[in-house]
């Protein structure tokens, strides 16, 4: 997390950040719309197995999601080297 806040800090400009800021709220705001309309499609009620099946889907969504937004906002290096530290934290091994 230090180092996210970090790399934010070395932006070049407040647009910049804006643009990153953007890009983390309509990825996020977005990404939890599709799982919501595929769950009712899967035959899916409110429950456990719903949830797991929810956030199954909402991870890989978040990140493809995440890289369209950010191409289209101009940041896509950033956040594919932001995607990479994500997924290597997933999968447990050091961040570099």
């Amino acid at each position: 997390m230090k180092s996210t806040l970090r790399e934010l800090k070395e932006t070049q400009s407040v647009w910049d950040f804006i643009r990153i800021l953007l890009v983390f709220a309509i990825t996020g705001t977005t990404s939890s719309f599709f799982p919501k309309w595929i769950m009712p499609l899967l035959g899916m009620e409110k429950g456990v197995l719903y949830w797991i099946t929810y956030i199954l889907l909402i991870t890989p969504i978040y990140f493809t999601l995440l890289l369209v937004v950010a191409f289209i906002f101009g940041k896509f290096t950033f956040f594919f080297e932001y995607e990479k530290k994500m997924l290597r934290w997933f999968a447990g091994s050091p961040s570099k």
